[in-house]
This record gives C-alpha cells, sequence and structure tokens, in this order.
C-alpha cells in the first residue's frame, strides 16, 4: 500500500481552480487499488471537502491533512486523527502585538473564515473555497477559540518586508510558513505538512518509504522531504524541484496522473 499526498493549489487543481478528468480518474483508480489517498493543503477542512467529495473519498477512505498539518480527518467517517491549534493566550498575544503592522489577518475558524475587517484576501477565500466568511470588529482583542493558524495577508513587497519581525519575533513559539506570495501563516510550534504524513503513515503502518508526495510551493517542502518519493510538478518553484526525486509534468498537464499511471498503476 501507498501513501499517495497531493497538495492542492497548483498541484491537484489546474490553472482554472479544478481537477482534471485525468488527475481525478486515476487518483480514483489508486484509491480502487487500496493506496491510501490524503489531501494535504493549508486550507481549512471545509474548504476541500467538494475535492474529497470528487475524488470520492468515501468509498476509499481518502483522507484530510488541513491547515498545513493541523488537523488529519479520515473523511468516510469524519474521525478527527489530529488536530493541533495555537495556544490561545499566545494567539492573543500576537494579533495585539502585531496590529499596527499593514497585513491583513485570515483566521480559519470550523467552516468558516474570519477577518477584524472586511478586505480582499476574506473575500479570496470564500470565491475560492467555497466557505463562509465574516469579519468581526476587535478580533483581535476578543478571540475566544485557539486557532489551527493565523494568515497574515498582503501584497509580496509589503508582506516580504515585515517577515523578519514575525520571524524574530515569534520564531521559538510558532512555526511559520510562506504558503502563497501573498501569505504568511503562523502555527503551532512542530507542526508541517510532512510531520502530518509520518502521522498518518504511523496511524495507518505505511512505511516511510511508501509515501509518495506531489507539492509544487514552499509550503510542500516538508512533505517532499519526508516521503520515500517526493514529486514535484512541473510548475513547481526551483527549490521544490531541487529538493525532489522526481519533475513531473504542470498541473495543467496532468503531472499527477502522469506520474501514477507510469509508477503505480502500472
Amino acid at each position: 500500500m501507498k501513501l499517495i499526498a497531493v497538495d492542492v493549489d497548483g498541484t491537484l487543481l489546474n490553472s482554472n481552480n479544478e481537477i482534471s478528468e485525468k488527475t481525478k480518474d486515476t487518483l480514483i483508480k489508486s484509491g480502487e487499488m487500496g493506496h491510501k489517498i490524503v489531501i494535504v493543503s493549508g486550507r481549512p477542512t471545509a474548504g476541500v471537502v467538494h475535492l474529497a467529495k470528487e475524488l470520492e473519498f468515501e468509498k476509499y477512505g481518502g483522507l484530510l491533512s488541513n491547515y498545513n498539518g493541523g488537523a488529519i480527518t479520515n473523511f468516510a467517517t469524519g474521525e478527527v486523527i489530529s488536530n493541533h491549534t495555537l495556544d490561545l493566550n499566545l494567539a492573543k498575544k500576537i494579533l495585539e502585538e502585531t496590529k499596527n503592522l499593514p497585513l491583513e489577518i485570515i483566521i480559519p475558524k470550523e467552516d468558516y473564515i474570519i477577518s477584524d475587517r472586511q478586505n480582499k484576501f476574506l473575500d479570496y477565500e470564500r470565491d475560492l473555497l467555497k466557505v463562509n466568511t465574516e469579519a468581526i470588529r476587535g478580533l483581535r482583542e476578543n478571540i475566544d477559540f485557539a486557532p489551527n493558524k493565523i494568515i497574515f495577508a498582503s501584497e509580496p513587497e509589503i508582506l516580504e518586508e515585515h517577515l523578519p519581525l514575525l520571524s524574530d519575533t515569534y520564531g521559538a513559539t510558532t512555526t511559520q510558513v510562506r504558503s502563497q506570495r501573498i501569505y504568511y501563516e503562523v502555527m503551532p510550534k512542530g507542526l508541517s505538512k510532512g510531520n502530518s504524513l509520518l502521522e498518518i503513515a504511523k496511524y495507518y503502518e505505511i512505511d516511510q518509504k511508501d509515501i509518495i508526495a506531489f507539492g509544487d510551493e514552499l509550503n510542500d517542502e516538508t512533505m517532499i522531504e519526508v516521503a520515500g518519493v517526493g514529486v514535484a510538478m512541473g510548475n513547481a518553484v526551483d527549490k521544490i524541484k531541487e529538493i525532489s526525486d522526481y519533475v513531473t509534468l504542470s498541473n495543467d498537464e496532468d503531472g499527477i496522473a502522469d506520474y501514477l499511471e507510469k509508477f503505480v498503476l502500472n
């Protein structure tokens, strides 16, 4: 049995934010053969449910790893295998101390996404993930739940200017990752996509060498590294291609399907 892990944006989805028919069919066939398929994403759990349904996860016991490894769910049963959150007091501290930075905050909460004011990134999440969003005045001061992560959002050049501050100030108590050009995510210490795959492999008694991971962005680095075979998409950033064992076709050329047809289904 293989554990086949697929990132979402730029990997499972093509440029139209869709799973192509060929990629869909290949992953379903892999599930039929008894391999474990896991969607590994920075997105909240609610933001990938429609993809799991497309891939018929309810039939083949597919898994969801969300918040860059923060929560692992068995889609068919709804069992939450693990859930990691930031300490509430730490989250409050971060939100309070960054309130004067020119960065928006995006925080997943259950099946919707919140911010302290309406902004284009909240709209982007709503449209992309097909989830409800809400702007809550006073969120920074009054947050009352331990979040899986805090996302800082801005235009790339503005974000980059403030990354050293976030890293230097909170790097010892959190894990941080640049998930998109416009997003910087602050998560519980020790979390990563790679560690979530190791958790899943241990849970299902799958050997680490039997993990296959597909990715394209820097937040995929850890899962590419821990996998027995790390596969970079043809559209991946250079760093991911450099550390991968194999570079497949791009997300618009059915790169996942091309690899699986060559090395798994045959």
